[in-house]
């Protein structure tokens, strides 16, 4: 087996009972296209291949191409590169999905380019950090900024925990496979605002976490914020004093709406 790269956050996931908990997770079927980032020593790809679908894999390492290439040959479509530098129009046809155990330290990227995407995947089932898959996942009160983002383009849902022994080498934290079902339309409760208009004052609502929600969102210029936010929130059932990890995603979108008609 190759030897992983500390430079590239290479923790590979060896354990076979996980491998197969990931991939049923994808619920694939057979003739579906998957989207594999990072194949590694080519574990999950078996797995994925035995599934019947359709698997394209973005391998970053190049002296795994040539080991990837030997054993699975024409069995799997292998591109060479940087999955986040990859255009729309190179990932497989739509519908596809994706599945990947991701360094870490590409989390908040991977999250973002294929969220945002002009061709997203229909689901996405990721190995993060247990951490992370539980920020992803949250309800009030532990919401975030990562959540109400993840939140608004997908249904998120915490599959699975994996203990550190799964992998090698061994990481110093559990991780976790969190599955993210996008909307196809946008959140079905977005009417006629846009995901990035909700988007833009969450991030002014945990800008400081110890400010209550109204006294973030009063750093609007004066021509994009109510004149009484304390009663434009009792409006909407929500308390002058809130917080920003206490609203849902729900009323996140309600509030925005609110401030768009003032």
């Amino acid at each position: 087996m190759q030897r992983a790269k500390k430079s590239f956050g290479q923790n590979w996931l060896v354990d076979e009972t996980a491998v197969h908990k990931l991939v049923d997770s994808v619920e694939l079927q057979k003739g579906e296209r998957v989207l594999e980032i990072g194949p590694g020593t080519g574990v999950i790809t078996k797995a994925l291949i035995e599934t019947g679908a359709e698997v394209t894999s973005v391998e970053f390492d190049h002296e795994l191409i040539q080991p990837l290439h030997q054993e699975f040959g024409d069995q799997i479509h292998l591109i060479e590169g940087d999955a986040l530098a990859l255009l729309p129009d190179q990932y497989p046809i739509s519908p596809y999905k994706l599945v990947s155990s991701i360094p870490y330290n590409i989390t908040s990227d991977i999250l973002k380019t294929f969220l945002t995407t002009s061709n997203p995947p229909v689901t996405m089932c990721l190995v993060v950090q247990k951490e992370v898959a539980e920020r992803i996942c949250a309800k009030p009160p532990q919401m975030s900024l990562l959540a109400v983002v993840c939140q608004l383009y997908a249904k998120c849902e915490y599959m699975h925990t994996i203990k550190a022994g799964a992998f090698r080498p061994i990481p110093k934290v559990d991780s976790a496979v969190v599955k993210l079902m996008r909307y196809p339309n946008g959140h079905p409760d977005l009417g006629p605002l846009g995901t990035e208009q909700v988007i833009r004052i969450a991030k002014l609502g945990f800008s400081s976490k110890r400010k209550q929600l109204q006294k973030n969102l009063a750093s609007l210029p004066l021509d994009k914020r109510p004149s009484d936010l304390k009663k434009m929130f009792e409006d909407i059932g929500l308390s002058p004093d809130v917080r920003a990890e206490n609203l849902t995603v729900d009323e996140w979108i309600k509030l925005v709406g609110k401030m768009r008609e003032v």
